[in-house]
């Protein structure tokens, strides 16, 4: 849907607008287990015509030829844990060729493990004392987060883009997904000591270097607490756990941007791709599948940062608008967007630049089909690594859902229920 879109917000209409926006979304016999929809952001409300996106499904590439539906992910994975999204059927603003989409069962144990590390955060002394460029504190950050409905802001990340997860799994992601925003809305707005602070914080506890100890805050107990049960579930299952636990930590010592900006889309995506945490993404991934498989096999290689790429302008796409008040108000040391760097390089103005970022969102489109279509002909993997594959192209649908029907980026004018 290309056109904007204006609903009247009184309560009634505003269920009209839902059912309008999301009827056929799910099989009736998987209506029970739908997580509601309470807004509906389209970050590009203007039309683009000359801009085409091809459909792109991984199930359709495996089972073109009926010799190659043997090797299809449809049937390694059994799917109990997710159901499938009719997006199509639906008037749902999705600005992309990608057509699989699907949402995990657990989607309330999912909200109540966000919320849980939430309160965690804002009842943390500790916390109260790492204080952000608008003097806010992180604990004050927690505290707003937990005024809105939760399974609105951060925690519909991983309820679409780790539909494969069993109960615990989904628990161990919402708050893997918190501990990750947590420390990128820091690294956006905090002084470096407190980076530094924050970092030693999280990551001492996430290597298991520090012993438990009585005077552990709650906050303290639970990150350990993660730490713990990611690598159990590698006892029952796969190893995916380590690498959620080695990603996470890599992420919270990641580069900064340049000082002197970036000289071209391509350069301003290499760091991107590191800077949105791309790598702990598909360790998510495979840890949701229970894999066991090798995430840096050369083979993989092209694909996924060909993904990483596609979550990275996506997620530009969807907050710049955001971002952009943000640092505007001085609520942000730093602008980090693609949109942003393609107006910086061209001097193009906003609109311009969206158009120009959803174009490389569909050039990059193209090369994941194209991709795929060459690891097809090639045969070179194991149904384990196509499984890995669907996944990790799960994570990029859900990714772009999430970005459209949460509150995050829209905020409360974009609110249909």
């Amino acid at each position: 849907m290309e056109g904007k879109h204006v609903i009247p917000c009184t309560a009634a209409v505003k269920y009209k607008a839902h059912d309008f926006w999301t009827s056929g979304l799910v099989d009736a016999v998987d209506l029970n287990f739908l997580c509601p929809i309470r807004y509906v952001y389209d970050y590009l409300p203007f039309p683009i015509a000359w801009l085409m996106p091809q459909p792109l499904s991984l199930s359709n590439i495996l089972e073109r030829d009926e010799d190659d539906m043997a090797a299809s992910p449809s049937y390694r994975l059994e799917r109990v844990s997710s159901v499938y999204l009719h997006t199509t059927m639906t008037r749902l603003p999705l600005h992309t060729g990608l057509k699989d989409f699907r949402q995990n069962k657990y989607w309330r144990a999912n909200e109540d493990s966000t919320r849980e590390l939430l309160q965690l955060f804002a009842q943390d002394r500790k916390c109260g004392d790492v204080l952000l460029s608008d003097n806010l504190s992180l604990s004050d950050l927690a505290e707003k987060q937990l005024k809105n409905e939760v399974i609105d802001t951060y925690s519909r990340f991983s309820v679409y883009m780790f539909p494969e997860a069993d109960e615990e799994r989904i628990k161990l992601l919402a708050q893997s997904v918190i501990l990750i925003f947590t420390f990128d809305d820091t690294w956006e707005s905090a002084a470096p000591e407190t980076i530094v602070h924050l970092r030693e914080y999280f990551v001492s506890r996430l290597r298991g270097s520090i012993p438990p100890s009585a005077l552990d805050t709650p906050l303290e107990r639970r990150i350990s607490d993660i730490r713990t049960r990611l690598l159990a579930c590698d006892d029952e299952e796969g190893n995916g756990g380590a690498d959620v636990l080695e990603t996470l930590i890599s992420f919270c010592s990641h580069a900064e941007p340049p000082r002197e900006g970036f000289s071209s889309v391509r350069d301003y995506l290499d760091y991107r791709w590191e800077d949105i945490a791309n790598t702990f993404i598909s360790s998510c991934a495979k840890f949701s599948i229970c894999s066991s498989v090798d995430r840096t096999k050369p083979e993989l290689g092209r694909l996924l940062r060909h993904i990483g790429d596609h979550i990275s302008i996506v997620n530009d796409t969807a907050s710049f608008d955001k971002e952009k008040r943000h640092f505007d108000a001085g609520k942000a040391n730093s602008m980090i967007n693609l949109v942003h760097v393609i107006a910086t390089l061209e001097r193009a103005e906003t609109q311009t630049a969206k158009s120009m970022a959803y174009a490389w969102q569909l050039c990059t489109e193209n090369a994941i089909l194209e991709e795929l279509t060459a690891l097809k002909r090639r045969n070179g993997l194991s149904r384990e690594e196509w499984s890995f594959v669907d996944a990790c192209l799960m994570a990029a649908s859900g990714n772009l859902l999430a970005s459209v029907v949460m509150s995050r980026y829209g905020g409360e004018k974009t609110r249909v229920a």
